[in-house]
């Protein structure tokens, strides 16, 4: 039904609105966005990523600079072509290899390229990246919408990025992949979407991608560190609210083979829903409520009264018997004189009232939060941004039975990398001191506990919830639960990255990453090391901040 409804809605593009395409996960507009934004006093949402074309140039105008003016060139005056176009034909305008419009089809297609290489003090030695593919995007009738990107990947992580690999059997951010060199991967990223309106304030985007829930550096919400997954999103803008549903299919788990993933058979499936609703309390204070339920089991199959877009998810769920994972909670943003942008999210997995006011440990009392700061051109550098942040998840958060119903995608977290039972703070700062020349410092301290053996002391949300701490009475520990229990771990990264853009999205950087784990134990004891470069053009620049 859902099928036929969407063939039906595009063969109707006459009654469609305008529509526009995406700045990808990771896009350097980011960084233009995020300034302008805090510097505006529009009512301008940046909660959910990611961010229409359109609605950046909404934002900034023909105000973003040069950078901007060449990415929104379809929107703003600029008219400039190359002065000497290759063959002809190619880079008719600086941000496209090839760029065509009539009066039906406007048509972007470009290259994605990154060839990367980093010396590492672990046991791998050197870490590298080598992808290779295109984007294609653009508008049909300018009703329609559509993107697509494709690139076919080598590369060799880091030991550390490595571990996570060796746990989950994925590699973050990635999904399906095939041994390489026998310390390296080898997989395709694939991500693409068509986009069309319903009405003015209605619209919808069926794709293969991810999203981003928040304002900061993680998300506690929704968050981009698992595999693209399927999704339909329908947005609504007035000018008191944005409104947001997500309709996902996700994996529910993975085989690991010989030689990498085994995926003969098909993987099982589970299912989300998510809806945010963003309240635009003044043009500077935004507030957000959000829910998701993650459901499925071996069976399979969608489960209806899900897909009804304004149904409040946890009295459905109780309806059913409460066999699915439900999240609720909230977020904010207020800018403060346009210099200060104050975030945060609370989200709660479950609670009740009485167990957390008793504070005796009730393992049930899941809750995570979020705190953040930016301050917009100190000390008098224009575009600096800095920025505070901590995140603090209780033990078993995101936990539930079994991999249909907890928080993950692809065996990796849909929230922190860091899963839960742990405190984090952050502090990052981002200076563009030109279109050509920009930087960005984070430092990362974090602390978590680790399982002890096969005790699930709550920090593995893949693990089933109910196989908790031993009371000594051959049952699960009920009460006496503590934050950071089990192995208390202390992880510290310092990040640091140089960029330069010799052409129009053609990048050259270097990074360093520093990274300290150990335990109280002694069982976890390293430090790690990686002094890298990479040529990345049109591809989103990356960090493995865990």
């Amino acid at each position: 039904m859902r099928k036929t409804f969407f063939i039906l809605s595009l063969l109707s593009a006459s009654l469609l609105s305008a529509q526009s395409t995406d700045f990808t996960l990771g896009h350097p507009a980011y960084q233009v966005i995020e300034l302008e934004e805090i510097r505006s006093q529009q009512g301008f949402s940046t909660t959910l990523k990611p961010i229409s074309r359109a609605s950046v140039y909404d934002l900034i105008g023909n105000d973003g600079g040069l950078y901007m003016s060449k990415e929104l060139r379809e929107y703003t005056s600029d008219s400039s072509r190359s002065r000497i176009p290759i063959l002809g034909r190619f880079f008719t305008y600086p941000a496209d290899l090839i760029y065509y419009e009539d009066d039906n089809l406007e048509l972007h297609v470009n290259p994605v390229l990154q060839f990367s290489f980093g010396k590492t003090n672990d046991a791998i030695g050197s870490a590298f990246v080598n992808s290779r593919g295109a984007e294609i995007r653009g508008r049909i009738d300018k009703k329609v919408a559509f993107y697509t990107m494709l690139t076919e990947n080598q590369a060799r992580y880091p030991e550390y990025v490595n571990n996570v690999r060796d746990s989950t059997l994925v590699v973050p951010y990635e999904g399906f992949w095939k041994q390489y060199a026998t310390t390296g991967v080898d997989f395709f990223r694939a991500q693409g979407y068509v986009d069309f309106g319903f009405t003015k304030s209605i619209s919808a985007q069926l794709g293969f991608g991810k999203h981003f829930v928040g304002n900061g550096v993680r998300s506690l919400i929704l968050s981009d560190y698992s595999n693209n997954y399927p999704y339909l999103r329908i947005n609504t803008t007035t000018k008191v609210f944005d409104y947001t549903n997500v309709f996902a299919e996700l994996i529910a788990g993975v085989r690991g083979g010989t030689f990498g993933l085994e995926g003969a058979g098909g993987f099982e499936k589970k299912y989300m829903a998510f809806h945010h609703l963003n309240m635009k309390i003044r043009p500077n204070l935004h507030i957000g409520l959000f829910e998701s339920v993650m459901y499925g089991d071996s069976s399979g199959g969608l489960k209806v009264e899900y897909l009804n877009p304004i149904i409040f998810y946890r009295a459905v769920e109780q309806q059913n018997g409460s066999e699915d994972n439900a999240l609720i909670g909230l977020d904010f943003k207020w800018n403060i004189k346009n210099r200060v942008s104050l975030y945060g999210q609370l989200v709660i997995d479950e609670m009740i009232i009485k167990e957390v006011l008793a504070k005796d440990g009730w393992w049930g009392n899941k809750q995570g939060f979020q705190l953040g700061a930016k301050y917009v051109d100190p000390f008098g550098l224009e575009n600096l941004i800095v920025q505070a942040e901590i995140n603090r998840v209780r033990p078993y958060m995101y936990a539930h039975e079994d991999g249909f119903t907890n928080y993950s995608h692809y065996n990796l977290s849909m929230a922190h990398p860091l899963g839960a039972n742990f405190t984090e703070y952050i502090g990052r700062a981002n200076y563009r001191l030109s279109d050509q020349w920009s930087f960005e410092g984070i430092l990362m301290r974090a602390s978590y506990g680790n399982d002890i053996g096969e005790v699930n002391y709550g920090r593995d949300i893949l693990k089933d919830y109910l196989v908790r701490r031993p009371d000594g009475n051959g049952g699960n520990l009920e009460y006496g639960n503590t934050h950071l229990q089990g192995n208390k771990t202390d992880l510290t990264m310092f990040f640091f990255r140089a960029t330069y853009m010799a052409r129009h999205n053609l990048f050259l950087d270097a990074d360093v990453t520093l990274r300290k784990e150990s335990d109280t134990n002694g069982i976890i004891d390293t430090s790690a090391s990686v002094l890298g470069f990479s040529l990345r053009w049109n591809m989103p620049a990356r960090r493995h901040l865990f």
